[in-house]
């Protein structure tokens, strides 16, 4: 009968302690988490959303037109412009025209448009190898066009190009270089 007793009172300890151990635990966590007031401070006014590790998809008529994932979106409702950082961004174009991933610093999306612009480090390739890099671009969706009035380097293995000004078609996938074209050309070995 004693025994009984001794595991009974250590049992009662343990589970006093655990009891002590867990109120520990969560009065810790939640002194340490900010108030929604907080969090909602923190915010600039003029952001109605946002959020953090985004991915998301435009499509039309049930065919995928872009594909985009970022570390953060901000969603401005009263211009409604979605503004993503740090967008990896995968066009495509109709059919088998290929598709083309972009990067940037930030993209802005313009729901009344469908229209996307990248800015800051713009940097684009296709699965054939071709490059391009640039300050800004656009994406127009009803024309399904990619352009660019700022300076725009365009590589493959064989062809360099640079200049100002570009206009790329996704469905047809023909490029155009505007202004002050320099190009060099290197020959197969």
């Amino acid at each position: 009968m004693q025994k009984f007793n001794k595991i009974k009172q250590v049992l009662a300890v343990v589970v006093i302690a655990a009891a002590s151990y867990l109120a520990v635990v969560i009065a810790v966590k939640y002194h340490r988490l900010k108030a929604p007031t907080d969090i909602l401070s923190d915010l600039p006014k003029n952001i109605d959303l946002s959020l953090q590790k985004v991915h998301y998809t435009s499509t039309k008529e049930g065919t995928m037109q872009w594909d985009l994932h970022a570390s953060k979106v901000d969603y401005y409702n009263k211009s409604g412009v979605i503004r993503f950082s740090k967008p990896e961004m995968v066009l495509f174009g109709k059919g088998n025209a290929g598709t083309y991933a972009l990067k940037g610093d930030t993209a802005d999306y313009h729901k009344d448009s469908g229209d996307v612009q990248l800015v800051g480090n713009v940097s684009a390739n296709n699965k054939s190898g071709m490059t391009f890099f640039t300050d800004h671009l656009e994406y127009s969706a009803a024309r399904a066009l990619i352009a660019t009035d700022d300076r725009v380097r365009l590589e493959d293995a064989f062809l360099s190009v640079e200049g100002t000004g570009m206009e790329l078609n996704l469905n047809t996938r023909k490029v155009r270089v505007l202004r002050n074209v320099t190009a060099v050309v290197n020959t197969r070995k």
